[in-house]
């Protein structure tokens, strides 16, 4: 399977990320993922959801984080404009500040920013013998692979989609979809899930072909990648950049942060 294969060149580039450690890329996404569990004002989690912007965008795919970035944006509007109508229908319930309703979707930034970095920066195999290096479980650490491996096939396949479409003669655009709602989620949807699963079907596979998980019934079939795991000065700057961005977060929050559980009438 070629959607797995330690020969596949990383795609995002030469730049500083890609050059930084697996397991350094691992370790930033462990602890945002901690961090933004804790924090709970806008300013801090703004805070670092820039600082984690200019982390992805070193890659160098600055259209698919924009427009990744209009759909979070896009997603926002249309939960304000639910939570609208629903207290149009019954006024008792309240109504979110948008600020405070921006708050989850912050995390959820934080996150995109630093997964999409690791998955679109990172061969499968060094991926592979980095999570395996943390002495995980091998029913833990098949599936966080797989599932990392899953986001750069799942944007190649909504770019196949789109082409076959504009082949066909429909122009996927925000007019289109807004004139034909229905027609799009169509052509769009269906095609999407099945192609969904179908990647997710194969990377497994691919898997299990690659003869992940041996090293844990034999002592002498250990799955090794050819590009060895060296943590550099790089990789240590960048923990440390971490570190101080995380306290920085905790000071704002501290300081800063305002009340995210407070509703209008």
């Amino acid at each position: 399977m070629h959607v797995l294969s330690a020969a596949e060149p990383p795609t995002g580039g030469h730049g500083f990320v890609s050059g930084l450690d697996v397991r350094t890329k691992i370790l930033l996404c462990l602890s945002m993922s901690v961090a933004v569990v804790f924090l709970k004002s806008f300013e801090p989690l703004a805070f670092l959801t820039l600082a984690s912007l200019v982390y992805v965008l070193d890659i160098g795919r600055y259209k698919m984080v924009g427009m990744c970035y209009l759909a979070i944006c896009f997603m926002w509007l249309l939960s304000m404009a639910f939570m609208r109508l629903i207290h149009s229908m019954s006024p008792m319930i309240p109504v979110t500040e948008p600020v405070k309703m921006l708050v989850p979707f912050l995390r959820t930034m934080v996150m995109f920013n630093t997964i999409l970095a690791l998955a679109l920066s990172s061969r499968i195999q060094t991926l592979l013998t980095s999570l395996k290096s943390f002495r995980l479980p091998i029913w833990l650490y098949i599936p966080s692979a797989v599932m990392i491996r899953f986001i750069p096939s799942f944007i190649k396949d909504i770019r196949q989609i789109y082409e076959t479409m504009r082949i066909r003669g429909y122009s996927f655009n925000l007019i289109f979809i807004l004139r034909h709602p229905r027609l799009a989620v169509r052509l769009m949807a269906a095609p999407i899930l099945f192609r969904a699963l179908r990647s997710a079907d194969d990377l497994g596979i691919a898997a299990e072909l690659k003869g992940v998980g041996y090293g844990y019934s034999t002592e002498n079939s250990r799955i090794e990648s050819y590009t060895p795991l060296v943590f550099k000065f790089n990789d240590a700057v960048t923990l440390v950049a971490a570190l101080l961005l995380l306290i920085a977060a905790g000071g704002i929050q501290a300081v800063w942060g305002t009340d995210t559980t407070g509703m209008l009438p």
